[in-house]
């Protein structure tokens, strides 16, 4: 069986990459391109470890993959018809990437230290080595840019036994908690420019604010049964794609917040990833299902019966988890 596991999209929705394996010790990178769809390709040069690496596919056709290893992690730059980069090597506790808004950096790594303490890293274009931007106290999770310049970098950040959504200020290194009277909030992603930022509380509640701190709206179908979650949200901000699991298969809900509406989306029986992406065209995501092997699929919210299968693998016997 081929399991894939890890998917995640580039900032634009062009491309993908996953972690795919036949064996359990025998580990690729796939990459798929979107834009037009092609069929998945391993990435030369990219071998990670296990499932626990992650992926971060770039708009440029680029495979950013984050390797762990003993007390170090590697950051390899990919690509399918090129050798493959090692970009740095940082000693930490732990690493996750970030794309980065800006088209002078690849991406935003960010490491964590047992003292404890995290450092924002800028991966520069090029063989440039990462430069470290700051270092915060605490453990940083997650991250969402607040602007399109990349100055202003929102996370969660656990620190002194509390878990607050705070806003870093990358060229001043000013920390703003974002909801200091709800410090158990947490930014899932946001839209800064159509005024959407949406975030769930410690209890999986979820809801959307309009600007960063802001007053929090909960809306009573983004928190009905089978633990709905929002995975992305068109350019407009007007419309949040929140997936549902229940009766043995993944539903699709299209939240559409200035009419408080939701509609479901027609999808045969399967199960969606846990990343998506909102383009031009239509909302992206893995997905797999009892008749179908894994693969990337679209939809286009208002077009009866637009379900169709980007791309997916073409050897023939094959089966395919979705993770």
């Amino acid at each position: 069986m081929l399991t894939r596991t890890g998917f995640r999209f580039s900032p634009r929705g062009t491309y993908a990459a996953c972690l795919a394996a036949t064996e359990p010790t025998r580990w690729h990178v796939e990459h798929w391109p979107l834009d037009p769809a092609e069929p998945p390709r391993p990435v030369p040069g990219l071998a990670p470890a296990g499932p626990q690496a992650q992926t971060l596919p770039l708009d440029d056709g680029g495979v950013l993959l984050h390797h762990v290893g003993p007390d170090r992690h590697e950051i390899i730059l990919g690509r399918p018809d090129e050798p493959a980069r090692r970009l740095a090597t940082l000693p930490a506790l732990g690493l996750q990437l970030l794309p980065h808004p800006s088209h002078d950096a690849l991406a935003m790594a960010i490491t964590t230290r047992s003292d404890p303490s995290s450092t924002l890293w800028q991966l520069g274009p090029g063989d440039a080595v990462p430069r470290p931007v700051r270092t915060v106290p605490g453990l940083v999770i997650g991250g969402t840019w607040l602007d399109p310049a990349g100055h202003r970098l929102a996370v969660n950040r656990a620190h002194e036994g509390r878990l607050t959504c705070v806003a870093i200020d990358l060229e001043t290194g000013v920390l703003e908690a974002l909801w200091p009277e709800n410090p158990s909030l947490r930014l899932l992603f946001a839209v800064p420019s159509a005024g959407l930022f949406v975030v769930a509380d410690d209890g999986g509640r979820v809801g959307w604010a309009a600007t960063p701190g802001g007053p929090v709206q909960w809306p009573a179908d983004l928190n009905g049964p089978h633990n709905p979650w929002p995975l992305a949200a068109d350019v407009t901000g007007e419309q949040v794609a929140v997936r549902a699991d229940g009766g043995g298969r993944s539903h699709l809900l299209i939240y559409r917040r200035h009419t408080n509406t939701v509609v479901t989306l027609p999808l045969p029986p399967g199960h969606l990833g846990g990343a998506a992406a909102w383009t031009p065209t239509g909302l992206r995501f893995a997905f797999t299902g009892p008749d179908r092997q894994t693969g990337i699929a679209e939809v286009t919210p208002g077009a009866a019966g637009s379900f169709r299968l980007l791309a997916g693998p073409t050897a023939p016997g094959v089966t395919a988890a979705a993770m």
